[in-house]
C-alpha cells in the first residue's frame, strides 16, 4: 500500500493544545472534530480511495507542522503527553482517514500503538488488515514507527507494539540499522528485553539484529554492557550464531569487546566462554583478538586470551607477519611489553621476526619508542644483533632515524640513539652508507645543526634573557641600602644574613653560567670560526649544559632574594617557608635531568656494564689523559652526575635556608 504525504498545515489552536499538554482543551478540540467529520463504522472499507490515499476533505488532524511535517499525534508523542496520543486514537477510530496516512505514524510511537489498539478492538479483521501495513509505513528516514520508539528511549511502548505487532523487529531503518541494534547501542536493557521477549505463543521473538557495515546488535552490545550481550545472547535461536557473524572489516563481535575504549572485560570473558574458537578469528588485516588486544594495552584481556589458545599464541600472526608483541611496540604499549619481558614463557616472541625480517627491538628503534627499547634492552634474551631483510640492526635504525645536529637529551630519538650506543649494540651501516643512503653513525652524532636551527636559537634567546634579569637583579639588592647617616652607608642593609649571601651566589652563578653559555653558542654559529664537528657539539653541548644552570641558580637567587625582602619577622616565617617548598619542588621537578636518566642506567649496567656507564667501551685504551677524560666526560655517568649535583645542591641549600628562617630568623 502507498501513502501519500499530507499537504495541509497542522491548526495552531491544536498544536498548542498538544505541545502544552492541555488534555480539556484536546479533547474539546477531538469533540468538535468527531461533530464536523464522523463516520460510521460500515465506511472503513469504503472511506480509502484505490491508491491508498485518504480522500478529500479528510480531518485536519491529519495535518503537519510545517517544519518536519510532524502530524499531530507525531505532537503528542514527542512530548511525551500519553493521554493525549489516547485522545488522538480514540479520535482516530472515528476519523479513518487518520490511520490511512503514513504521516500519522511518523515517529509516533505512542499515537500508533493506542491506535492500533483502538482499531483492533472496534475493527475486526478489515480495521487489523489496514493497520499493520500502517504500522510498517516508514518516514523519511526509512524507520518505522517500533524505531522511532526504540529511538526516543520509550520502553513500554517498545512493549505495547511488540504485543501487538512484533513483526516490526524485523525491520531495519534505510542505512540498516534494526531496531535491536539500536536499543543495543543506546544501552537501554529493558528495550532489548521487550524486543527479544517472545511471542504469546512460545515462538521466538521476530527481530533482527542487523546493523551498519554487516555489524549486528551483539557487535554493539560488546561497547556498551555486558547485560545486553548476555540478553543477546540468551535470544534462541539466533543468539549464539551472532558471536560469529563479522562485520565488512571481518570483525566479530569479540574485537569490538576488545577494541572499546572503556575496558569491556567482562564481556571478553562472556564471549570467549560461550565461544572459545573466537580467540582464533583473524579480521580482514589478519589481526587477531590477541593483537587488538595489545594495541589496546590490556594486559587482563591479553592473559584471557593466551589462556583460551595456550599452545599457538606465538604463531598467530597479521597480514605483515607480526605478533601481539610486535603490535604493542609498534603501538607503545609499556604495560603489555612489561608483561611480556617479565615471563619467561614469551621467550620466543622476543627475536620473532615480522615478513621484513624486523624484530620487536627493529621496531621499537625505527618508531622512536624509548621505553620499549629500554625494556627489550632489559631483557637479555633479546639478541641486539639480528639484522632485518635489509640487513641493518637495531642500532642502525635509530641513528638512521636521528635526525643531525643537537637535541635535547630527552628527545625520544635520541634517548634511544645513546641506548644503543651505550649498550655497545652492533651497527653495521658504518662503512656502508654510500650503498644504503644512510649516513654513518659519526656523520649523525656530528653532524651541526642547521644554521639558525630550533635548539640553538632557543638556547641563544634564553640565555640573553637569564643574563638580562640577573644582572638587573644585580644591581637592584633586595633589602635595600644603610641609609646615608648610619655606619656603611650606602651597603646592602642585609649583606649579614645567610639568604643575602646565597641570593649573591646564586645571582652571580646565574649571570656567568648565562654569559657563557651565551658566548658559547655564539662562537659555534659563527662562520669564520668554522670549529670541527666535534668541538661544534662540544661547544652546543656545553652551552645548553650552562644554559640550564643559569636557569636553576635564577629559581635559587628569586627564592633567596623574595626572602630578604620580606626580613625575617615572624609574621612572614611561614610564607618564606612556603616559597623556598615550592622553588625547591620546581627545580627537582621542572628540571627532569636529576630524574629521567636512571630509568635507563639500568638498562646499561645489564648490558655493558661499568664500561657503558663511564663510555669506555669506546675507548678502550685511550691513548692520553686528555681521551680518558674526553670519554668519561662525555659518558652516561658524567652526565647524569652533572644534570643531578645542581639541582640537588639547590634544593639542600633551599632547606637549610628554610630551617634558619624558623630556628634563628634574624640569621
Amino acid at each position: 500500500m502507498d501513502f501519500g504525504p499530507c499537504n495541509e498545515t497542522l491548526d495552531t489552536e491544536l498544536l498548542h493544545a498538544l505541545t502544552s499538554g492541555d488534555e480539556v482543551g484536546m479533547a474539546d478540540l477531538l469533540g468538535r472534530e468527531r461533530r464536523g467529520h464522523g463516520h460510521s463504522q460500515s465506511q472503513v472499507a469504503t472511506s480509502v480511495d484505490d491508491d491508498g490515499r485518504a480522500p478529500a476533505g479528510a480531518s485536519h488532524l491529519l495535518g503537519v507542522t510545517t517544519g518536519n511535517g510532524n502530524t499531530a499525534l507525531h505532537v503528542a508523542a514527542t512530548y511525551g503527553h500519553a493521554a493525549l496520543a489516547a485522545l488522538g486514537a480514540r479520535a482516530g477510530r472515528h476519523a479513518q482517514q487518520v490511520p490511512r496516512h503514513a504521516s500519522a505514524l511518523r515517529g509516533q510511537v505512542r499515537v500508533a500503538a493506542c491506535l492500533l489498539s483502538e482499531m483492533l478492538r472496534a475493527g475486526g479483521r478489515a480495521s487489523a488488515a489496514v493497520a499493520l501495513p500502517l504500522l510498517r509505513a516508514t518516514n523519511c528516514q526509512g524507520a518505522t514507527a517500533l524505531y522511532e520508539a526504540v529511538r526516543n528511549g520509550h520502553a513500554g511502548v517498545v512493549a505495547l507494539l511488540m504485543a501487538e505487532a512484533p513483526e516490526l523487529a524485523s525491520v531495519a531503518n534505510d542505512g540498516g540499522v534494526s531496531p535491536l541494534y539500536l536499543a543495543a547501542t543506546d544501552g537501554s536493557v529493558d528495550i532489548v528485553r521487550a524486543l527479544l521477549r517472545p511471542l504469546p505463543d512460545r515462538t521466538p521473538s521476530p527481530a533482527s539484529a542487523a546493523g551498519p557495515d554487516g555489524r549486528t546488535a551483539l557487535h554493539s552490545a560488546a561497547t556498551t554492557s555486558k547485560e545486553i550481550a548476555r540478553e543477546i545472547l540468551d535470544w534462541k535461536p539466533e543468539g549464539r550464531t551472532l558471536l560469529t557473524k563479522v562485520d565488512s572489516s571481518g570483525r566479530t563481535p569479540l574485537h569490538f569487546a576488545i577494541s572499546s575504549q572503556i575496558e569491556r572485560f567482562d564481556v571478553v570473558q562472556l564471549f570467549l566462554d560461550a565461544e572459545p574458537s573466537l580467540a582464533l578469528v583473524r579480521d580482514n588485516q589478519g589481526s587477531f583478538p590477541l593483537h587488538v588486544a595489545a594495541v589496546m594495552g590490556s594486559v587482563r584481556i591479553v592473559v584471557e586470551l593466551i589462556q583460551k589458545c595456550p599452545n599457538n599464541y606465538y604463531d598467530l600472526v597479521d597480514d605483515r607477519g607480526r605478533n601481539f608483541l610486535h603490535r604493542a611496540v609498534e603501538h607503545n604499549k609499556e604495560s603489555i611489553v612489561r608483561y611480556i619481558c617479565r615471563d619467561d614463557r614469551f621467550g620466543i616472541l622476543m627475536n620473532a621476526m615480522d615478513s621484513e625480517g624486523n624484530t620487536p627491538l627493529h621496531l621499537a628503534a625505527e618508531y622512536g619508542h624509548p621505553r620499549m627499547v629500554s625494556l627489550l634492552l632489559e631483557t637479555m634474551s633479546v639478541d641486539v644483533a639480528i639484522t632485518n631483510r635489509d640487513g641493518l640492526t637495531a642500532a642502525d635504525l635509530a641513528y638512521r632515524h636521528l635526525q643531525p645536529g643537537l637535541h635535547y637529551f630527552l628527545n625520544p630519538r635520541a634517548v634511544v640513539k645513546n641506548l644503543f650506543y651505550c649498550t655497545r649494540a652492533p651497527v653495521t651501516i658504518e662503512g656502508d652508507h654510500a650503498r644504503t643512503g644512510i649516513p654513518s653513525a659519526m656523520e649523525v652524532a656530528d653532524a651541526p645543526k642547521d644554521k639558525g636551527g630550533g635548539m640553538t636559537s632557543t638556547g641563544t634567546v634564553a640565555s640573553v634573557l637569564i643574563a638580562t634579569v640577573t644582572f638587573a637583579a644585580a644591581l637592584t639588592v633586595p633589602g635595600g641600602y644603610v641609609a646615608d647617616d648610619h655606619p656603611n652607608a650606602g651597603t646592602a642593609a642585609s649583606a649579614g644574613r645567610f639568604a643575602f649571601r646565597a641570593f649573591v651566589v646564586s645571582d652571580t652563578m646565574a649571570f656567568l653560567c648565562s654569559i657563557v653559555g651565551t658566548c658559547l653558542l655564539v662562537v659555534g654559529e659563527a662562520r669564520e670560526v668554522r670549529p670541527s664537528r666535534g668541538r661544534l657539539r662540544a661547544y652546543q653541548g656545553s652551552a645548553w649544559a650552562l644554559v640550564t644552570a643559569g636557569a636553576q641558580f635564577m629559581v635559587a637567587a628569586f627564592a633567596f632574594g623574595l626572602q630578604v625582602a620580606l626580613g625575617g619577622g615572624a609574621d612572614s616565617r611561614w610564607l618564606v617557608v612556603f616559597v623556598h617548598a615550592l622553588c625547591s619542588a620546581s627545580v627537582l621537578l621542572c628540571f627532569p635531568g636529576i630524574w629521567a636518566p636512571f630509568c635507563l642506567g639500568k638498562v646499561i649496567w645489564r648490558r655493558a656494564g661499568w664500561r657503558g656507564l663511564t663510555n669506555l667501551h669506546r675507548c678502550p685504551s685511550p691513548s692520553s689523559l686528555e681521551e680518558f677524560l674526553w670519554c668519561f666526560v662525555t659518558s652516561f655517568l658524567a652526565k647524569t652526575l652533572l644534570r643531578t649535583f645542581l639541582p640537588v645542591l639547590i634544593s639542600v641549600t633551599l632547606v637549610v635556608a628554610i630551617v634558619l628562617n624558623i630556628a634563628k630568623p634574624n640569621c
